[in-house]
């Protein structure tokens, strides 16, 4: 081996001993309760696409995670929740923060623990997902492919280039014109393609907590310089200026700024979400239900997340207005020499302890009161007297209300869910029409709302900006024909079901 190679192998090893060594990450994977940590940070922030969870109910929520968990293991977790969130908080797996929106220390994950639960959920996935090496292949190629043409300068490249690409698309168009079938993909293609887009979709999400640590970090630089009382405000405001610009012209600013301008832009966002409503359609991913909810949630899981990160920007911009207040960093200095004095006499008299007690005076003759403590006048409240008046029921009413009471149908839910699970048990999609038609009793007004309410109740697609028109035949209630305006509903197989239904609203 080469001087070269045996140093690099060295600093290697010397490296991956200190990282092994300090990484929150690594703790969290080598500690005792880490399976119980994981798993109740994962159902909290990841299963409930929360970003930010206040104190208060986090604490609760691992309350009743401990009362589930002693149900068959009493020995585990047995502390108070508040311990476990200073540990966790402590460790690097929680970031604790104050937030001006909310009046308590808000919580989310560090970088570290999303590293790790992304790392889990790949480790545990393999031999149970669908490897997809071919839409991979194609993503390696269409990279390379777009990075040689994106990088080259050439105009005739890019002529050439944009050529082919003409060549092809008129050459399917005429094929198509022509009369030959559309090559499509097949089901395990799109399922193979779709499993690799939410993969990097949750790699994405989670790379959003390291952007967010970089701009906590000059933050933080910022706010010890200050508390020092060691470098003027000028020297102070040009490191911190300095450092956001850094952040903004390193590789991972520039590609989140770019990230921000086009998810904030109106044309992709209505693209994208032309392209999620065409993608639960789908039939060869009916079964993907986990990942279909996830994807119907992506780009206001991608905006809550961009928001984040630039609100943590903003409270670095706070910390510069403040930094330029003259009057203010004055005070912040005095403070600072003054808990600089109480420490270093806490530390002399801790290293020689005075003989006898130590005293304490409080002047309690002060009494301070302020004008704001004063409640406005009020006049007193008045109420008008009234004499009720007796009020007797009519027998006859009363029979007329009740016979029509007892005309009433009941709206069975069951047997409408029966109905749409008996016409999609083929695998095929229903429209609101075909199950009215195709249905076993007459379907009268009643009918048509309680199959529109399933719809909604069981994740079924509703389109409101196009609409179909129902012909409900004539019945005993009503004698002549009824044309209905509805909105186009669609059954797809195998939806959620709420047995019993829920109330219409």
């Amino acid at each position: 081996m080469t001087p070269t190679r045996s140093y690099l192998s060295t600093l290697r090893r010397e490296t991956l001993r200190s990282y092994f060594d300090s990484s929150p990450t690594i703790r969290l994977l080598r500690a005792d309760s880490a399976p119980l940590v994981i798993d109740f940070l994962q159902q909290v922030f990841k299963s409930g696409e929360a970003i930010t969870i206040g104190q208060a109910e986090l604490r609760s929520r691992l309350a009743i995670y401990q009362e589930e968990l002693h149900e068959s293991d009493p020995q585990l977790l047995t502390g108070p929740p508040e311990r476990y969130l200073t540990q966790w908080s402590d460790h690097g797996w929680l970031q604790r923060f104050l937030d001006a929106a909310s009046s308590e220390p808000q919580f989310q994950l560090t970088r570290h623990s999303e590293d790790v639960i992304r790392f889990l959920d790949s480790v545990m996935a393999q031999g149970k997902e669908l490897v997809g090496t071919e839409s991979r292949l194609r993503m390696v190629i269409d990279t390379l492919d777009d990075i040689v043409r994106g990088a080259s300068a050439d105009p005739t490249q890019r002529l050439e280039y944009l050529r082919a690409q003409k060549a092809a698309i008129e050459e399917e168009i005429a094929a198509i014109e022509s009369g030959k079938s559309v090559q499509v993909y097949r089901p395990s293609q799109i399922r193979e393609r779709f499993q690799t887009a939410m993969k990097l979709l949750k790699d994405l999400q989670a790379d959003f907590r390291a952007v967010e640590e970089n701009f906590h970090r000059i933050a933080r630089d910022v706010q010890q310089r200050q508390a020092t009382g060691a470098e003027t405000r000028g020297g102070i405001l040009g490191f911190a200026l300095d450092a956001e610009d850094l952040m903004k012209n390193r590789d991972e600013g520039i590609s989140f700024y770019a990230f921000v301008k086009f998810l904030f832009s109106p044309a992709q966002q209505t693209a994208l979400m032309k392209n999620i409503e065409e993608i639960q359609k789908l039939d060869a991913l009916s079964q993907q239900h986990e990942s279909l909810a996830h994807l119907r949630k992506m780009i206001p899981s991608l905006l809550a997340e961009a928001d984040k990160v630039m609100r943590t920007n903003a409270r670095l911009s706070t910390t510069l207005r403040r930094l330029l207040d003259a009057r203010a960093a004055a005070e912040r200095v005095r403070l600072a020499n003054l808990l600089r004095d109480i420490r270093q006499l806490a530390l002399q008299l801790g290293e020689a302890p005075k003989e006898g007690d130590v005293q304490i005076s409080v002047d309690t003759t002060i009494d301070l009161q302020s004008p704001f403590a004063r409640t406005f006048w009020t006049p007193e409240p008045t109420f008008e007297s009234t004499t009720p008046e007796i009020q007797t029921l009519d027998p006859e009413d009363a029979k007329r209300l009740a016979a029509a009471f007892a005309k009433m149908r009941r709206l069975d839910f069951r047997k409408l869910r029966k109905i749409i699970r008996e016409l999609t048990v083929d695998g095929h999609t229903r429209m609101l029409s075909e199950v009215v038609e195709h249905s076993p009793f007459v379907v009268d007004i009643v009918e048509v709302l309680g199959l529109i309410q399933i719809a909604h109740d069981d994740q079924h697609w509703i389109d409101s900006e196009h609409h179909e028109v129902l012909t409900l035949p004539a019945s005993r209630e009503n004698p002549r024909a009824i044309t209905l305006k509805v909105p186009r509903v669609t059954f797809r197989p195998r939806a959620s079901s709420q047995e019993g239904g829920s109330r219409p609203k």
